[in-house]
Order: structure tokens, then sequence, then C-alpha cells
């Protein structure tokens, strides 16, 4: 095994700003391409390092997952908003078909005043 153009995971955590244990951990997990193990020391390629783009991690992560889902929930409740209201006819609806719409979207919007309830209460935090 050729460990010319590797760095050992000491080095390769001083420059990616980690703890050793945590590049370790990544080269457990098969996140860092071409990572080997010699006996008690993990090796990886200096090109992977070079290239590795540091993501959320932990809370974060999940945090950033769920607003992102948030959002695309968002963009679909309002499409689904926007095209009900391009053609709605209300003749064509019987009553019980009417209430079951109408509790869809107060669903939908309740959802839109939760999320600015939320973002209200972040700018008065920050203010």
């Amino acid at each position: 095994m050729d460990l010319s153009d590797m760095i050992s995971s000491e080095e390769a955590a001083k420059i990616l700003g980690y703890i050793k244990s945590s590049v370790a951990l990544l080269c457990r997990q098969g996140k860092l391409e071409g990572a080997v193990k010699v006996g008690h020391q993990w090796f990886v390629p200096r090109k992977t390092i070079e290239n590795y783009e540091k993501g959320a991690q932990g809370f974060a992560a999940v945090w950033q997952r769920r607003r992102e889902a948030e959002k695309e929930q968002q963009k679909a409740d309002d499409a689904v908003l926007e095209e009900t209201m391009e053609g709605f006819d209300e003749a064509n609806y019987s009553k019980e078909e009417l209430e079951r719409e109408i509790l869809y979207y107060m669903k939908i919007l309740a959802r839109k005043i939760g999320r600015l309830e939320k973002i209200i209460a972040q700018e008065k935090a920050n203010s």
C-alpha cells in the first residue's frame, strides 16, 4: 500500500478543524473516500480531505432538514391554494364537499399562521 499521498487522521483533523476522533468516525462511516486503517491509525487520501465539504452536523443537520421540509410544505400549500382559487366554482360543490374543502384549506392556513407566529417570535427575540 502506497501511503505517500495519504495523511494521518490527526493531520486531517487539523486541516478540517475537527478533533481526531471525529475524523476517525467519518472514516468508519465511510464518509471519507479511500480512508484505510493501518493498525490503530486511519489514513486518508489528501485529495479526499481537500475536497471534503463540511455540512451541518448533529442537531444543526436535523434543523436544516426540518427547515427545508417546511419550505417544501409551504410551497406545496401555496400551489394548492392558488390552483384552487383559480378554478373555484361554488355551484359545482355539494354542502359536504364544500365543508371538506374549507376544512382542508383551514388546515393549510393554520400552518401558515403558525409559521408567521414563529417568525414574529424570532424577530422579537433578536430585537
